[in-house]
């Protein structure tokens, strides 16, 4: 089963911040980065979570195993719902994501295991940060 780790790195909060994707699909390693604007740490995490959906449905995965070391996004997904109102365009773009895939499954992971996509954030933020002096 294809898997997907994403990240997102934010200067300041909110701030600068850019999103990372490593998408695995057999033995076939898949890296995505982008400046998404400024944001929060939260909304940040979101939009990483939704683009990295958005590349996986590009190289036409199916079935996805989807880890996060974001508890808000696990949280929020296994419940099906979100309160907070800043989040929820976020979780109705998911949904209407999701329904490209046969199964799409969220797993929490600690950040010590999202460390290549937390890696390409960070550099993806720094570059951005730099160019932009």
């Amino acid at each position: 089963m294809p898997q997907i780790y994403f990240d997102a790195a934010t200067k300041g909060n909110p701030g600068e911040s850019t999103c990372a994707s490593v998408i695995i699909i057999d033995n076939e390693r898949y890296h995505f980065t982008e400046y998404i604007g400024s944001l929060d740490n939260h909304s940040a995490e979101w939009v990483a979570f939704i683009k990295s959906l958005e590349k996986a449905h590009e190289l036409d995965v199916k079935t996805a195993l989807v880890y996060t070391d974001s508890k808000l996004i696990e949280d929020s997904l296994n419940k099906r719902f979100t309160k907070n109102t800043l989040f929820k365009p976020y979780f109705e773009a998911f949904k209407e994501l999701e329904t490209k895939f046969d199964l799409v499954f969220v797993k929490w992971i600690p950040r010590a295991k999202n460390k290549e996509a937390n890696q390409l954030a960070q550099t993806a933020l720094r570059k951005h940060l730099k160019k932009s002096k």
